[in-house]
């Protein structure tokens, strides 16, 4: 029995067991509060063109609108989510969601550009830190034979919140000003109570960092996700403990570095596109709720789109799937800008970038919760996606700046589509080089992204 760690039993155990009530409700609530952050990132660009008109302001201040809450992103998950490696999944999940609802709130109540910059960068901060968890706590929670599918659907819930977003605020729009998209988003509030109820420790950071109490801690999760309590805690993995010199030692800085460059170029263009999408489509002259409903339909297609890839990932392999999800990714992207400015051309083009964007994303992020170990996990991720996104926040402002200096939709488009289709070259690179026969057969065996 100790010839195991103990994460392999308890993952063993699980391998051909259905998974229990308790293990479903802990990856439902991820994938409700990765909604929740679907709807938060996208609500500024959901309500940018009634804020420009009614503040009366250029798009180069309306680019730095929509990135503060990707700066703000950036830090949460650089600076943040490596507590959770420390202290624990559960009290930095109750922290990210406080920041979200506080950000929500003051968004909702901001009267001038400065005020909903700040209240955005505050959202911004929550939403690093759970953007991280999610996945994490889902693969954690997980049985082996579910982990991809339950990983994938926090990446689902994304798009989910996209689409809701959307749809919500088209009706809003209609009847309210956009004040009450952002007072919505305060729901966070109730997804905090949830998780203050309903979200336990994770076992994997109670066996692998050992806290005070750790095995009745331990049996508490286990008896409420429905598992047999143990006697004694199982085994350590021998792995290093979270911290950003140990992602860049050894061998795992060359997957560190490289899931982060893939990162930046791809969330660089993505938030272009969930930035700008609904402004684009009011520029070519449609209301500013048809151009939520062509933001949710993109949303509303990489639903499916994340669910098939998903669950293809463990046949075809990670590292084929994700780089050609991008460069499709990218092909839309170019193809979004030169489409007529009419709404059936928008649409389909919007819809193929949703596609090829979800497919990459889930597994992208399937594959990132098997590229580090246990108690470097959440600082991995966290590093990964907030260094794309210390940069990406960038992407939206700049695109104001070309906006604003007489770029149109065609050039300003295929500017971020060709970052997308080098990040999907770069994925693909250890296939596409000759490597040697041992190399590429430690390749072909990890699930994790090279």
């Amino acid at each position: 029995m100790n010839s195991q760690t103990g994460l392999e039993r308890l993952r063993g155990s699980l391998a051909d067991a259905p998974m229990t009530a308790g293990q479903i409700v802990v990856v439902v609530l991820m994938v409700l509060i990765a909604a929740l952050d679907g709807y938060d990132v996208q609500a500024m660009s959901f309500v940018a063109p009634v804020v420009s008109k009614a503040w009366a302001i250029d798009k180069a201040t309306l680019g730095m609108l929509l990135g503060a809450s990707l700066f703000g992103m950036a830090g949460g998950a650089i600076a943040l989510s490596p507590f959770a490696d420390i202290y624990g999944r559960r009290p930095t999940v109750l922290t990210g969601l406080l920041l979200m609802t506080t950000g929500s709130m003051m968004s909702a109540l901001s009267g001038t550009t400065w005020e909903l910059a700040v209240s955005r960068v505050v959202t911004g901060l929550g939403i690093g830190v759970m953007v991280s968890l999610t996945t994490s706590i889902a693969a954690e929670f997980s049985s082996k034979r579910r982990r991809g599918l339950a990983v994938a659907s926090t990446s689902v819930g994304v798009a989910l919140g996209g689409v809701v977003g959307g749809l919500v605020t088209a009706g809003i729009l209609k009847r309210h000003d956009w004040h009450w998209v952002f007072g919505i988003g305060s729901v966070a509030g109730v997804m905090l109570l949830l998780a203050a109820t309903r979200l336990p420790e994770s076992p994997a950071f109670l066996i692998e960092r050992r806290p005070r109490n750790a095995l009745q801690r331990l049996n508490r999760v286990l008896l409420q996700i429905g598992q047999q309590p143990l006697t004694e805690l199982p085994q350590q993995a021998q792995t290093q403990r979270g911290s950003y010199r140990a992602l860049f030692s050894g061998g795992m800085a060359r997957t560190t570095v490289r899931l982060a460059v893939v990162f930046l170029l791809v969330t660089t263009a993505t938030y272009y596109l969930i930035s700008w999408l609904p402004q684009l489509v009011a520029d070519a002259g449609f209301p500013s709720s048809t151009a939520s409903v062509v933001a949710a339909t993109s949303s509303a297609v990489g639903i499916a789109a994340g669910l098939i890839f998903g669950s293809l990932a463990a046949r075809i392999g990670p590292v084929k799937l994700t780089g050609t999800a991008i460069i499709g990714f990218g092909i839309s992207l170019a193809a979004l800008g030169f489409v007529p400015a009419a709404l059936p051309p928008l649409l389909i083009a919007a819809s193929a970038c949703g596609f090829f964007l979800s497919a990459a994303t889930a597994v992208f992020y399937a594959s990132l919760t098997e590229s580090f170990p246990p108690l470097m996990r959440v600082s991995g991720i966290g590093f990964v996606m907030g260094f794309g996104r210390l940069l990406s926040g960038v992407g939206p402002f700049f695109a104001g700046a070309m906006f604003a200096a007489g770029f149109g939709r065609s050039g300003v488009s295929l500017v971020f589509a060709a970052l997308a289709v080098v990040a999907g070259l770069l994925m693909l690179a250890p296939l596409l080089v000759r490597r040697p026969s041992h190399e590429l057969r430690e390749a072909g065996e990890s699930s994790a992204v090279r």
